[in-house]
């Protein structure tokens, strides 16, 4: 069951395949990022924003509709008081349900391109299993998610994408310049390649100009294989650049990031499920644990 406000104006053209953007508020500080970055993004775009609140509905019938109506009149103000919303085509929406699950209802439901969210506060022990709100919205979600973490009062500048040379990455990259999200300079696309052997050649005491050999036709393979990942992209008139780094993920993508301090992050995640994700995790979300920067996730759902 939902409630909803909608406005019935139809989608505008855009030159960019950004359409409609959905952004999840709580009404705290960390949502109001997320609504003042997604109202940036739908007024370049000249896309439709869709404000979405999830009231839970676990608890009586009459407190969760006495929420509905707060959270219905919460959202009116805001888009008739805040100047960040003025002159977009803006509309509200208020579900019911668990908050992750609401977020992806509502995004699906209305064919939005992207889905904003804001990092939200850690539950310690819930969160090794399950992980955050924003976390499991972004496990669960079909389109891409941006998760707003830093100060939205400027456009990207700078962006990092990292790539694992999958049709996976490939997608991300592409969704993202469709949607017009990647910076049209300053973007680093990073491969981060494991000279496995390495390790073992020294402990079986190689001659280090051996072991020295192997890295440098690692890294010059790994070269090669970037740019034949590259080729078949379209990346248009993205101004870009290539980093190589030897190391293992997450780690060294966060190093990286931390050096570069990229105002985005564009990264493409499988959409695997069930106990197995949850126990583990992926390089996706330890990425979305660690980095401060605004973070673009781009699924890619398993047969």
């Amino acid at each position: 069951m939902q409630r909803v406000i909608m406005d019935q104006m139809p989608r505008q053209s855009t030159k960019s395949g950004l359409q409609l953007v959905v952004v999840a508020t709580d009404f705290s500080a960390r949502s109001d990022r997320a609504v003042r970055r997604a109202a940036l993004i739908a007024r370049d775009a000249g896309a439709r924003l869709v404000l979405a609140h999830v009231v839970d509905d676990d608890q009586p019938e009459h407190i969760v509709a006495a929420e509905c109506d707060l959270a219905e009149n919460a959202l009116a103000d805001a888009i008739r008081e805040h100047a960040y919303l003025a002159d977009l085509s803006c509309s509200s929406l208020v579900m019911r349900g668990t908050p992750f699950d609401g977020i992806v209802r509502a995004a699906q439901q209305h064919g939005a391109d992207l889905c904003v969210i804001g990092s939200h506060r850690r539950a310690f022990l819930k969160d090794i299993f399950v992980g955050t709100t924003a976390e499991r919205v972004i496990r669960n979600s079909s389109i891409p998610v941006l998760m707003a973490n830093i100060d939205p009062a400027l456009r990207y500048r700078s962006g990092l994408a990292p790539v694992e040379l999958s049709d996976c990455s490939g997608r991300a990259l592409n969704v993202a310049r469709s949607l017009g999200l990647l910076p049209r300079t300053r973007v680093s696309i990073l491969h981060v390649y494991d000279a496995a052997a390495a390790g073992m050649l020294s402990y079986a005491r190689v001659h280090k100009g051996n072991v020295d050999d192997y890295l440098a036709e690692s890294r010059v393979e790994a070269v090669r294989d970037l740019v034949r990942f590259l080729e078949p992209l379209d990346l248009g008139d993205i101004d870009y650049t290539t980093v190589v780094k030897e190391g293992t993920a997450p780690s060294t993508i966060v190093d990286v990031a931390t050096e570069m301090r990229p105002d985005l992050v564009v990264i493409g995640t499988h959409g695997r499920q069930g106990a197995i994700r949850m126990l583990l995790g992926s390089v996706t979300e330890e990425v979305l644990r660690r980095l401060r920067q605004d973070i673009m996730v781009v699924p890619v759902r398993d047969a």
